[in-house]
């Protein structure tokens, strides 16, 4: 499975996660066992979202990284996928966050409209 980090406001959370319709999914849950973890389930593959809450959300930034971003209080949600393919029609939704960056876990942060101009990268340059 591969990642990208979803960095937003104090309004990025599990429930404006949950808000959103995710086109072709057969169901969405909360997983149990593991605290702020939420499943959107396609059937042939799924992407998790962990939130990660205070401290913790920001502790692998550098701090020049932390300075980029337009937010006060950051909010850090790992969106965990099984297929690139399904990652990117996602994010690609017209119902999809637009306040948040993404960084694709190999240098690349940026606003969520420049990485799908970008071509969504997420293997290392």
């Amino acid at each position: 499975m591969q990642w990208i980090l979803i960095i937003g406001s104090e309004k990025l959370t599990l429930d404006s996660v949950k808000a959103i319709d995710h086109y072709g999914s057969i169901s969405t849950y909360d997983v149990p066992e593991i605290k702020n973890r939420y499943c959107v389930d396609f059937g042939e593959d799924h992407i998790l979202y962990d939130y990660e809450e205070g401290e913790v959300a920001i502790r692998d930034f550098e701090e020049s990284d932390l300075k980029c971003f337009p937010f006060a209080d950051i909010h850090v949600i790992t969106m965990v996928y099984t297929t690139e393919q399904r990652m990117r029609k996602v994010l690609q939704q017209e119902n999809y966050l637009n306040d948040v960056y993404v960084d694709n876990d190999h240098g690349l942060i940026v606003p969520i409209g420049e990485f799908i101009k970008l071509g969504m990268p997420v293997e290392p340059k």
